[in-house]
Order: C-alpha cells, then sequence, then structure tokens
C-alpha cells in the first residue's frame, strides 16, 4: 500500500482513466472530443470561444476539436445573425445522446463510490479532495 499521497492520487487518478478511456472507445471520441461533449450542456448554445475555454484548450485547438464535433455530427453550428464571425454552437441530437449515456456511466461511478463512504467519509474525502487540489 502506497504511504506517499502523490502515489495514491496517481492511482485514483489511472482508474478514473482506465474508465473514460472505454468510455471515449465506446463511441470513438478523442480525449478532446470527450472533453468538447461534456464541456456542453444540452439544451445551452455557447460559442466557441467558450467551449475552448471550457475544454482548457486554445482558441485554435479548440476549433479544430468543435470542426470534428460538427464533421461527426456530435455539435450544430449556427451562425449569429449579430455578428458573422461569431459561431454558435449546440449539442445536436446525437451528442446529446452520447453525453447523456457518458454521464449514465459517470453516476454509476460516483454511486459505487458512495455505497462504500459513510455520510461523514463522503464530506471528508470532498473537504480533502478541495484542499489538495487547492494546494497544486
Amino acid at each position: 500500500m502506497p504511504d506517499r499521497i502523490i502515489d495514491l492520487i496517481l492511482g485514483i487518478k489511472g482508474k478514473c482513466l482506465d474508465k473514460e478511456e472505454s468510455i471515449r472507445q465506446e463511441f470513438k471520441l478523442s480525449p478532446a472530443e470527450y472533453r468538447g461533449i461534456l464541456a456542453m450542456t444540452p439544451g445551452q448554445p455557447c460559442n466557441c470561444n467558450a467551449l475552448s475555454k471550457n475544454m482548457g484548450l486554445s482558441v485554435s485547438r479548440g476549433s479544430r476539436v468543435v470542426e470534428k464535433l460538427i464533421k461527426h455530427k456530435y455539435l450544430e453550428q449556427k451562425i449569429s445573425k449579430e455578428d458573422r464571425r461569431n459561431v454558435i454552437l449546440k449539442l445536436a441530437p446525437k451528442g446529446t445522446r452520447v453525453r447523456k449515456k457518458i454521464e449514465v456511466v459517470l453516476n454509476e461511478c460516483e454511486q459505487t463510490i458512495q455505497k462504500k463512504l459513510s455520510v461523514s467519509e463522503k464530506k471528508d474525502t470532498i473537504k480533502l479532495f478541495h484542499k489538495l487540489e487547492d494546494c497544486l
């Protein structure tokens, strides 16, 4: 059993990445496309700049991801009437279905974790993770 906090964090991260990888493979998504779908809220449009920021990518890299998501029919685009340079994006029906399926898998993972924790352990774990996040 590792004694270093970083080893425990890396172990948890590895397990999360394995789960994410299986989801991405099921839908044939790249890591960036996966993040792009998760960064969108069903029914709420946004522009490419906001989506890029939500994904943690530069606007130019975000634009390439958006192009792929549009090409694979996960996103729909509409040119703003007020400013033709502004492209409004929203999840297409296919993207909404995939987003919902991803959420189901993530919720199942959350439930698995929560079943193994008492209410106080859950609160303590969340508090500790926030504290660790603030450290980095």
